[in-house]
């Protein structure tokens, strides 16, 4: 009894203290995320509706603007621990890669270049806020990691790759400019992210509260409107289908069972962003667009809520 009166008075607090700050942190960690567009790059064709990550163009820019500020010397560049590299020690260790991997021989002064194209991955430490008034997400990138993504075959289905991480930037360590013009990333790019204890259940408490009061707009997960409010609500039990035998009419017979989907059921978010940088400090930018609910659908795989809630930053 006395451990239950601890964990409700708990809850209250945490309550209070989230109506007072109105924002808290629901993810402070490291996270790899990939610009390879297969549509864009397979196909050469563009999905208006969901742009999977980054097409040619921006990725291409984006490699070009923070290897020009390294070889420039506007940023310094480190390891993983924090200690400061030299951009010689990186090129050596791209043109091993390349000769090890594909028996390609890179010529020094032509490897930042070459491989331009091949920058399809960035490793972000982040910090997500989220805050309670407006169901909003901000984020704040404290350091970042591009990395060098070699495909040895690619089908859509199964990927064989291998991959360098080439440098760690920390943009707070820049001399900040506030006049200089950001580039902008104007295609969507998807990530997920894991929610954890013990932010996980005020989170996704707190949002199922206000999709159900109507508190804040909910979309399906392409974009559109609901028909009616009871659409909404559906979203919120699951419809199983299973089959069994009946041993009087000695056949197998289909059955429904259903389930409600509670806030705990949630383990993480999907998602939608644009990013810019600025040329000078490389520091770059996220402006989140929209994110999607998954549950938990059993215990390898989740699947979408089935709605899209479109980002109210309070910036």
């Amino acid at each position: 009894m006395k451990k239950i009166i601890v964990i409700l008075f708990l809850l209250m607090s945490f309550g209070l203290n989230a109506q007072s700050f109105g924002e808290h942190s629901i993810e402070h960690e490291f996270h790899q995320i990939g610009v390879f567009n297969p549509q864009w790059e397979i196909e050469e064709v563009l999905n208006p509706v969901k742009y999977e990550h980054l097409t040619g163009y921006f990725r291409d820019e984006l490699a070009s603007i923070i290897f020009s500020a390294v070889e420039e010397k506007k940023v310094k560049i480190y390891n993983e621990r924090k200690r400061e590299i030299s951009l010689d020690s990186v090129i050596n260790n791209i043109i091993s890669f390349e000769k090890e991997h594909f028996n390609i021989n890179v010529g020094k002064d032509t490897v930042l270049s070459y491989i331009k194209k091949y920058v399809s991955a960035y490793q972000f430490e982040e910090f997500v806020d989220y805050s309670y008034k407006n169901v909003s997400l901000n984020k704040k990138i404290k350091a970042y990691c591009p990395y060098l993504v070699r495909y040895k075959s690619f089908n859509g289905e199964k990927n064989d790759s291998v991959q360098l991480p080439l440098f760690w930037i920390f943009p707070e360590d820049a001399q900040i400019e506030n006049d200089v013009e950001r580039f902008y990333i104007y295609d969507t790019i998807l990530s997920v992210h894991s929610l954890k204890y013990p932010v996980q259940m005020p989170f996704a408490s707190s949002l199922f509260s206000k999709i159900k009061n109507g508190e804040v707009k909910a979309f399906k997960t392409n974009g559109d409107e609901f028909a009616t409010k009871k659409d909404i609500d559906n979203l919120f039990f699951i419809e199983n289908t299973y089959v069994v035998y009946d041993e009087e009419t000695e056949k197998e017979i289909s059955q429904k069972s259903y389930s409600d989907i509670v806030p705990e059921d949630i383990i993480a978010i999907r998602i939608g962003e644009n990013w810019s940088i600025n040329p000078n400090t490389l520091e770059i930018f996220k402006v989140v667009q929209f994110y999607l609910p998954l549950y938990k659908y059993d215990e390898e795989h989740y699947s979408q809520l089935g709605v899209r809630i479109y980002n109210k930053s309070q910036k």
